[in-house]
């Protein structure tokens, strides 16, 4: 489950060297991760890689910012109008890293040619298969609703009642259907879900902090869940193990 078929990489900048060395380790980073295959496209031209996403999307892209026809900057606005392609800035400006926040890149990696750059590299990709991994749709089902498309990112927790477990997600009703808990939380383990308490499982994206003293869990939107004492140390080792792969 959870598998990504084709993920298109490319890789933007002016530079052809650097162009070769950054195919080099992209390619064997994304090596590592045995479940997906992917392609590599590189450019020296900002436009002929925009003219390219256009006709066939890529799903990744290494953008130097300082680019000779549309900068970094420009075609990263031109992108967040287009579909769902991840943006990660690489330059040798770390000055543009405030600037770069406006466009919502992933990530921003400084250039340089040692260890610190493939490290970081690493920490990113590790940081996208996170990202992509949740971008998986799953379609729920019921009598009064019909079938429901939902991503798994826009889950906040799930909750058992009775026979029916109930998702509640980002900017829409909760959505009934029967079923067991058990099964969910063994769907949703891998999608880095923790159980909070015996009635629900919690989507780890969405928390903010534990709050120690109430045993509540506190969602980045605001909201809280009591957590049961029995699942605190699990609930604070997983979260933990979330952020630093996250960061």
């Amino acid at each position: 489950e959870g598998d990504i078929c084709m993920i298109r990489i490319a890789i933007c900048d002016d530079n052809k060297a650097f162009i070769n060395y950054m195919t080099k380790v992209v390619k064997r980073e994304f090596a590592t991760h045995t479940t997906v295959k992917f392609e590599i496209e590189s450019y020296t031209s900002s436009e002929l890689f925009f003219y390219h996403h256009s006709i066939k999307p890529f799903d990744i892209v290494f953008l130097d910012i300082d680019m000779p026809e549309l900068d970094g900057f420009q075609l990263a606005s031109e992108l967040s109008n287009s579909n769902n392609c991840y943006i990660i800035f690489v330059t040798s400006h770390p000055d543009l890293v405030y600037d770069s926040l406006y466009f919502r890149p992933l990530n921003f990696i400084p250039k340089s040619n040692d260890y610190f750059f493939v490290e970081k590299l690493h920490n990113v990709v590790n940081q996208l298969f996170n990202e992509m991994k949740q971008n998986t749709t799953i379609v729920l089902e019921n009598k009064e609703i019909g079938r429901v498309a939902l991503m798994i990112k826009d889950i906040y927790y799930i909750q058992s009642c009775k026979h029916y477990i109930l998702y509640y997600s980002e900017g829409r009703d909760p959505i009934k259907i029967r079923g067991n808990l058990s099964e969910a939380e063994e769907y949703f383990s891998s999608f880095d879900f923790v159980k909070i308490h015996k009635s629900y499982i919690v989507n780890l994206r969405h928390i903010f902090n534990i709050d120690k003293k109430m045993d509540e869990i506190i969602f980045k939107q605001g909201f809280r869940l009591n957590m049961s004492k029995n699942y605190k140390k699990q609930v604070d080792e997983k979260l933990t193990e979330y952020l630093r792969r996250t960061k």
